[in-house]
C-alpha cells in the first residue's frame, strides 16, 4: 500500500489536466453508494428487449449454404 506521504509527493508532480481528473475520481468514490435500484432506469437498460422473435437458429454453419430468399 502506498503511504500518505508517497502519494503527496506524486500529486506535486502531476500536471494540472491530471489534477483535475484526480479530483473527479476522488469525488466519484466520496459518493455513497445507493443501496436501491431505481425500477424505472433499469427498464430502460435495454428498450428493445422483447421487441424481435427468433425462430429456429438465424445463423447458418459457415460451411453450409444459406438462402435469404426462403
Amino acid at each position: 500500500m502506498i503511504s500518505r506521504e508517497t502519494l503527496k509527493t506524486a500529486i506535486d508532480t502531476i500536471d494540472d489536466t491530471q489534477l483535475e481528473i484526480l479530483h473527479r475520481i476522488i469525488l466519484a468514490f466520496s459518493k455513497p453508494i445507493p443501496h436501491t435500484v431505481n425500477h424505472s432506469l433499469s427498464e430502460n437498460i435495454n428498450p428493445l428487449k422483447g421487441s424481435i422473435v427468433f425462430e429456429n437458429d438465424i445463423i447458418s454453419p459457415i460451411d453450409l449454404l444459406w438462402e435469404a430468399e426462403k
